[in-house]
């Protein structure tokens, strides 16, 4: 049922271009939209009318929403883009970029310019090229690039006098200009670097030639083995020119937009062509975008954002070409040619863009379903099985760390929707216990947790959907008090490690669930967490206490410190030496020995 308000507001809107910010009961900004006229646009989310199942639960989630108007579509694709990033909608576009490609940098801003591999772009003068996705390898085309061109791959600083009196070995063999002892003149050296560039932009005739070239001299000295590996590497540039559009009209830099789509996800695939070339394709998994018509062109909106660089042109599958060469313009001051092809090499470009957007879309549909089996799924199971309601969100795991009663810690980790949340996890050094008294460490720990729950401290005042400790029923019962004693209502179980065995505060029979069950398993690797993170935080402890042992110890100095160390790797160990073993540590006499022994244990 359409509540008044929004009834009421949805008569009041006007046909106008502008910007709609949806919330949920909470205040909380749930989607922001753009709309070339809001009112035909935001009623659709109210009607009656068939709607695809993304926009439907969305739809049932907002309680109330703003709109701002605009002078024209393309201030409205400016402003929606501002809006998402400021506030992060849940049912808006999130990139999620699939993997951090390689790029091809020239330091431009050396005196002597070198080719490197680099995995992100920053803003320090250099040239880059990329990111290399499909096709050959970026190790392959630099191989290629100093088989060519004879350039440095050292990492002398030529702003600074060199004294370099003789060349290094490259240079020796002819695979380098030499500058280090000036064999070459910064305007030489250019000329080769212009190359590079030519060839990475896709000329490849040049390389091509050179290539053949050597590898008929290799022949002909009756050196095969580097005749082959010439003729492999021309056979790489031919295989990649394969894949090469090479009628571009109009241009020669373009990025083309295509997506796929079904009722859950949606994949934006990103070809970045260079001189009528494929040099790289990302794919990127959008959250829940809800308009399929608007998703290519809010996606763009934030694309560019993000890069030094625009092309010449950008070729969508669909959208609006006119309101997105708008955008760009006001808010890049750069004029890019934005087209939706119909027919033709472009379209060509679209249909090939997209298959890959398909094919990624299938292989993240199979992760979602194993996410979804390993974090929603086992959630719904865990509710079901321990009889909570409403589904489990937070569960806060929790386990002891000591040796011997000493330097006992505790640990609380916390998983959010079946993930874990690290910045929710705290950590606890035992204050009244003394000794090896696991009961009583998790009692204290507990109560000092849901205390600051209580009082709603910051950073402990979120309320726990499960508490889950390591251990049998009697550890459970003992923690448990805590609760009864705060009156506070929150289920808590055990999971006893040797047989599985999940106990609950109801029954003294525990649960048995199968192997397989992704409920077990998510309490397995809650409980599993917490004990690594205990284990770590009292290793750090007594990392800290081992330093300031050896600090305390007269006639010690850092070199003896570093070398002990280096002899006994923990404090245990450092306590377990005897007198012999300290003097098989260099530097260190008998009687020196002697009196580290005597000092670590003074009552023998």
């Amino acid at each position: 049922m359409v509540q008044e308000q929004i009834l009421q507001k949805l008569q009041q809107l006007p046909q106008t271009p502008g910007v709609y910010i949806m919330k949920n009961a909470q205040g909380d900004i749930i989607y922001v939209g753009k709309a070339k006229r809001l009112k035909n646009r935001v009623k659709q989310y109210f009607d009656n009318s068939p709607k695809p199942v993304k926009v439907g639960i969305m739809a049932q989630n907002v309680a109330n929403f703003d709109y701002i108007l605009c002078e024209t579509e393309s201030d409205a694709f400016a402003l929606e883009n501002t809006l998402i990033k400021k506030h992060k909608p849940k049912y808006n576009i999130l990139l999620k970029d699939d993997k951090g490609y390689p790029y091809i940098k020239i330091t431009m801003k050396e005196k002597y310019p070198r080719v490197q591999v680099a995995r992100k772009i920053v803003s320090d003068g250099s040239l880059y090229f990329g990111p290399y996705v499909v096709g050959m390898r970026v190790s392959e085309i630099l191989d290629i690039v100093h088989m060519v061109f004879p350039l440095r791959t050292c990492s002398l600083q030529f702003e600074k006098p060199i004294h370099q009196k003789r060349m290094c070995l490259h240079g020796d063999i002819g695979n380098c200009l030499a500058p280090c002892v000036k064999q070459v003149s910064e305007e030489e050296y250019k000329k080769v670097i212009d190359g590079v560039i030519a060839f990475l932009n896709g000329k490849q005739g040049y390389v091509l030639e050179i290539l053949e070239k050597k590898m008929m001299a290799c022949a002909e000295a009756m050196d095969f083995e580097n005749a082959i590996l010439y003729r492999q590497k021309i056979e790489m540039l031919h295989k990649s020119n394969e894949k090469i559009i090479t009628d571009l009209a109009g241009t020669q830099n373009a990025d083309v937009f295509s997506m796929a789509v079904d009722d859950v996800l949606q994949v934006v695939a990103v070809r970045n062509v260079r001189a009528g070339k494929t040099v790289g394709l990302e794919n990127f998994a959008l959250d829940s975008a809800v308009h399929e018509e608007d998703t290519l062109s809010s996606f763009v909106a934030q694309y560019y954002t993000c890069k030094e660089e625009l092309p010449k042109e950008i070729v969508l599958q669909e959208g609006n070409a006119r309101a997105l060469e708008n955008y760009i313009a006001q808010t890049f001051e750069k004029r890019v040619q934005v087209v939706v092809p119909q027919k033709g090499v472009k379209k060509q470009l679209v249909e090939s863009t997209q298959r890959n957007a398909q094919e990624y879309l299938q292989k993240s549909k199979e992760h979602s379903a194993r996410e979804y089996r390993l974090t929603t799924q086992a959630l719904e199971e865990l509710s079901s099985i321990l009889n909570i309601s409403p589904t489990i969100y937070r569960i806060e795991g929790y386990d002891i760390s000591n040796i011997q009663g000493t330097h006992t810690v505790s640990s609380m980790v916390v998983f959010e929707g079946g993930m874990p949340a690290k910045k929710e996890y705290r950590k606890f050094k035992i204050k009244t216990v003394v000794g090896a008294n696991d009961f009583a460490c998790m009692k204290e720990t507990l109560h000092r947790r849901l205390t600051k729950l209580l009082q709603k401290e910051k950073n402990f005042d979120k309320k726990p959907d499960l508490i889950l400790i390591d251990g049998g029923l009697g550890q459970l019962h003992s923690a448990y008090e805590n609760i009864l004693q705060l009156g506070l209502q929150i289920p808590m179980v055990s999971l006893a490690k040797r047989d599985e065995e999940i106990y609950t505060v109801f029954s003294s029979t525990p649960i048995r669930l199968p192997k397989s069950s992704y409920a077990l398993r998510l309490l397995q690797r809650v409980r599993d967490e917490s004990h690594r993170f205990a284990i770590t935080y009292h290793r750090t402890l007594r990392g800290k206490d081992y330093e300031s042992e050896l600090e305390k110890i007269p006639g010690i100095g850092k070199k003896r410190r570093i070398a002990i160390k280096k002899a006994f790797k923990t404090i245990d160990e450092l306590m377990q030496a005897d007198v012999l073993d300290f003097t098989s540590i260099e530097g260190i006499s008998e009687k020196l020995a002697l009196e580290i022994y005597t000092f670590l244990h003074p009552a023998t």
